[in-house]
């Protein structure tokens, strides 16, 4: 009992997942596999962003990335969404290892930057408008903020220019049908 109230007022996590690489106190409060604390608390929103953000591009980037839910670029920003939300975001122990001192940092970065990459390029097609792709972004940023500061989402938004730009330049090549 004690270890759930510790948790939700402090953020301290006593279970050591077996697949996530042990954090420190700052970004525990990422549970990623273990589910967010329930009932939701205001104070735990990254966790639930995270774990949003996870599931959701991993499935959507796979659905593109095997060529379901067609538009343009939409293999390619399957790839993407699919690297950054299954590969990277979640931190799993075997890839933040291999990413230094710290790994799952790192890996967190990595993986909200390939997807914002990945929605820069749905935001430089046709489907610009969509508010699903807005509310990705929205939230990817919230979590880089939530997670490593005010000035966290500069790099999102650098990311997201970069994935414009590049999707514009493909469009303009006649290789672009195939992606």
């Amino acid at each position: 009992r004690f270890g759930s109230i510790a948790q939700q007022c402090f953020g301290i996590s006593f279970v050591v997942g077996i697949l996530a690489v042990t954090m420190a106190a700052i970004d525990a409060s990422l549970s990623f596999p273990r589910l967010p604390p329930l009932p939701p608390v205001w104070a735990a929103r990254a966790a639930y962003i995270h774990w949003w953000l996870c599931a959701f591009m991993t499935g959507v980037g796979m659905l593109k990335a095997t060529g379901f839910l067609r538009h343009d670029l939409s293999r390619l920003v399957g790839i993407f969404e699919l690297l950054g939300g299954f590969v990277f975001l979640p931190r799993w122990r075997v890839v933040a290892l291999n990413m230094g001192k710290n790994g799952p940092d790192t890996s967190l970065k990595v993986g909200c930057l390939l997807i914002l990459v990945g929605l820069g390029l749905i935001v430089s097609t046709k489907k610009r408008k969509s508010p699903v792709c807005w509310s990705q972004v929205l939230l990817t940023q919230e979590l880089l903020r939530a997670q490593f500061g005010i000035s966290a989402p500069v790099w999102g938004v650098l990311a997201l220019m970069a994935g414009v730009a590049a999707g514009t330049l493909l469009q303009t090549t006649e290789h672009a049908k195939l992606l």
